[in-house]
């Protein structure tokens, strides 16, 4: 409330200036299928836009900017309602930003941009991929690399957010950072190494009471230092808060055919992922854009895998991905996983101090997406194959197999808006085929 009250109070200023821009737009969705159920890449990666239950999606969306001659100032209000949803109407994206040519700080809740012609099962991010709606913080980052010399550049990030959904432990904060370091070696070849980290930290557990969350507990959360975390009697020692990361190379080359890019998004759930004793798990991705855009505009296949969590040794083994015993309610928000959807989480399940909602961690999954336009005609392809095997504690026996398929065909029209076709088809072994289908409209001024 206190940033809506902000941005009320700096909008007549923004519109009384010459450099004051203006932007919006609206959309909507309805859906059908043959079940109570949506096709999965109906919902899945939306931002909670579309939940599993979802006929009817509307939103509408309000971005400003106000530019002076060494910064900028951005502001942006989005809102969506649908049904088949707790929260039938929501705010998706409520922030204030501050850009210059080496900052862009942002206050509030922003939902993150899609790469990769939005064909990538994660949106190319192992841990943030877009499947949970925006979550409410600050971040200070790069606006643009900071160039060291014509072949290296460094970007950056640190941030700090508010899981203020309905969770186990209440009020449980998040830290944010990362850090790359880009290789240009011409113009043609580029290597970017990435570490990104997140903490859940802080907050009242029903079970241990009021996690620590002070200042020192905050450089402790930073740097992953060993401390004691809820200052109970013999208490094991071990990192504040639960830590989770990744490590993505992503190598780019163009050629006389197109563009490439060759990723893996390593992921790190403790100690064991940053000696890479989890490897091959994590997610591995080929991306082509050719030069020739006639029909095809780009080409993706990822595999993701998330069987191995360390193997079944003592010690670090048997990481239970996304899950935590402390902070019960795992990586997710608002009973939706934030990172890779390929982790199972039961909505229906009541989390208490000794059960977990989490059903399956341990998947392969083999995904396929195509996109491309002819005339005014925009079409895009998805296809998933994914083997769910549950968790080392609680098998799936036998395996879930799940086949996503999903199309759309789109048609633009200048002064009219965006109206598009959908329809989707879930095949496996464990459920009824699924069937649905859909139309959208968007329009943008």
């Amino acid at each position: 409330m206190k940033l809506l009250k902000v941005f009320i109070f700096l909008f007549p200023v923004m519109v009384s200036s010459q450099d004051f821009n203006i932007a919006g737009s609206v959309n909507t969705k309805v859906m059908i299928s043959n079940e109570d159920e949506n096709p999965f890449w109906f919902h899945a990666n939306t931002d909670y836009s579309v939940g599993e239950l979802t006929n009817l999606s509307a939103a509408a969306q309000l971005i400003s900017s106000f530019s002076f001659p060494s910064f900028k100032i951005n502001a942006a209000a989005a809102v969506y309602g649908r049904d088949g949803v707790e929260d039938a109407v929501q705010r998706r994206d409520l922030y204030l930003q501050f850009e210059n040519s080496w900052l862009l700080a942002t206050f509030g809740a922003k939902k993150r941009n899609e790469v990769l012609d939005g064909l990538s099962a994660t949106n190319q991010n192992f841990l943030w991929s877009g499947n949970a709606r925006p979550f409410p913080g600050v971040i200070l980052e790069a606006n643009n690399p900071f160039k060291i010399s014509k072949t290296f550049a460094v970007d950056w990030g640190i941030g700090h957010y508010e899981l203020n959904d309905n969770r186990f432990v209440d009020g449980t904060h998040l830290h944010y950072k990362r850090l790359a370091l880009i290789t240009t070696f011409n113009e043609n070849n580029k290597l970017t190494a990435k570490i990104e980290h997140f903490v859940q930290w802080g907050g009242t557990s029903p079970v241990y009471g009021q996690l620590k969350d002070g200042f020192k507990d905050f450089v402790n959360v930073f740097f992953a230092h060993t401390a004691a975390e809820y200052g109970i009697e013999g208490e094991t020692l071990n990192r504040v808060g639960n830590h989770l990361g990744s490590f993505l190379l992503n190598y780019e080359f163009q050629n006389k055919m197109g563009n490439f890019s060759f990723y893996h998004d390593h992921y790190i759930e403790d100690g064991s992922g940053t000696r890479w004793a989890n490897f091959p798990d994590g997610l591995w991705g080929l991306y082509f854009k050719p030069n020739n855009q006639n029909i095809i505009s780009s080409v993706l296949y990822e595999y993701i895998d998330t069987m191995n969590q360390s193997g079944i040794s003592v010690g670090s083994g048997k990481d239970n991905y996304f899950s935590n015993s402390i902070y019960r309610s795992g990586w997710t928000y608002e009973e939706n996983i934030i990172g890779v959807p390929f982790i199972l989480f039961d909505k229906n399940v009541e989390i208490n101090g000794d059960n977990t909602a989490f059903i399956s961690n341990r998947a392969k999954v083999h995904h396929l997406g195509i996109s491309g336009e002819f005339s005014k005609f925009q079409w895009k392809l998805k296809s998933t194959f994914a083997k769910y095997k549950g968790t080392y504690g609680k098998p799936l026996l036998p395996e879930w197999k799940y086949w996503y398929n999903y199309g759309s065909l789109s048609y633009k029209n200048e002064n009219l808006g965006t109206f598009t076709v959908m329809g989707g088809t879930d095949f496996s072994n464990v459920a009824n085929t699924l069937l649905g289908g859909g139309i959208a409209y968007s329009y943008t001024f």
